[in-house]
């Protein structure tokens, strides 16, 4: 249990801070544009990386595209979040 909730939080915790850069830094839609595709496509690298540079190491089918479509989609919809959160706040504050 505890090794999955830090997988989870590997995935939340940086697309939550890319979120939130983007929305103070970032204005109009690019920022949430770019909160939402910055984590889902680094995601997509690291096990694209892991797929195809690391050398094979179980011998199970293969599963990546079911974790792109799945954690990458979770950790893009906490990007936007994260995005319109903090350009709430930044409004809020002035």
């Amino acid at each position: 249990m505890d090794q999955e909730i830090l997988l989870w939080a590997t995935i939340l915790i940086p697309s939550a801070i890319i979120g939130i850069l983007c929305g103070y830094f970032i204005k109009r839609k690019l920022g949430i544009v770019l909160a939402g595709a910055i984590p889902w496509l680094t995601l997509l690298a690291i096990i694209l990386y892991n797929e195809y540079a690391m050398p094979y190491q179980s011998g199970e089918a293969s599963m990546w595209l079911v974790v792109q479509l799945t954690a990458g989609t979770i950790a893009a919809i906490t990007g936007i979040s994260a995005c319109i959160a903090s350009r709430k706040y930044r409004e809020k504050k002035r």
